[in-house]
Formats: C-alpha cells, structure tokens, sequence
C-alpha cells in the first residue's frame, strides 16, 4: 500500500520555510508613521490626479458614527495615490474613519437621486466593504495610538 504525503511534508520534506517563518515585507505605509500622533493614510486602488481633495471624518462611538464626526479632515492625493493626514491630538483609542475622493472638488460626497448611494469613491477604515446598507461603528472600529497608521482604501 502506498502512502500519500499532504502538501506540508512534502513542503516540509523538501526544506521549503512555512509561512509562519517566513521573512516579513516590510509595510509600504510605514514611513508615514509620527511617533507623535496618529496618521491615516487614504490611499487609491485605481488612478488618480494627485493633488485632488480626500476628505476624512473620525468617529468615536456606536451613537454618534456616521452622524457627528469626532474630527473632519482634507488631505491630497500625492504621487503615489496616498493622501496622508495627521491627526495631532487624537487620543488613543478605539474610532472609525471614513473617506471619500472629491473627484468634483465641490466639498459634499454627492450622491444619486434615487437611492443616495455615493457617486464618489468612499471607503471605512477595517477593510469594511457597505453592500446594501450602511456600516456599523463595530464593523469599521480600529484601536489607535501614536505612532499608528491607519489605512483606508478607496476604490473606484
């Protein structure tokens, strides 16, 4: 009777590293870190003109997300899709950020008539991705401190 080995002993067999050992990629998004503050990075998966206006809101609790912002900010896109916010004074803790792109610079997150869904690239801090309805604080919550980088994800 032959034995058949799973793919870790053969990986294993044949001197190949596990995941776990594997040699850590450095994080592109590091060298926006401020021991000093907090940071979000807004970044885009898709092209757009640097320069343009990304506006960033922080909430800091389940009864007041997505109706009264802790904070409002703007930062620009740079060369590299990034726009980059510091958020100075922002006390540790646990907050959901949420950002859209201006792509019309109007300075309002335009929506459609119908059903109000944005017209513009929006995106929530956690990776939270909105299908049929609006998300919620818990789902998009992050802890923070100094030093942290927050990265939020627009796409188009």
């Amino acid at each position: 009777m032959r034995k058949i080995l799973g793919i870790g002993a053969i990986l294993a067999a044949a001197g190949v590293a596990h995941a776990d050992s594997a040699p850590q990629l450095p994080d592109p998004f590091a060298k926006y870190a401020d021991p000093s503050s907090i940071v979000a990075a807004v970044k885009t998966e898709f092209k757009a003109k640097p320069g343009q206006a990304v506006r960033l809101t922080v909430y800091d609790s389940e009864t007041r997300f997505l109706e009264v912002a802790r904070l409002k900010h703007e930062g620009t896109l740079n060369d590299e899709g990034v726009a980059v916010v510091s958020l100075l004074g922002l006390e540790p803790g646990e907050y959901s950020f949420a950002a859209y792109l201006d792509q019309n610079g109007d300075g309002v997150l335009n929506r459609g008539k119908i059903l109000g869904r944005p017209k513009e690239p929006v995106a929530f801090s956690n990776g939270f991705k909105p299908k049929l309805r609006k998300p919620r604080f818990d789902e998009t919550k992050v802890a923070v401190a100094p030093g942290s980088v927050v990265v939020i994800t627009l796409e188009d």
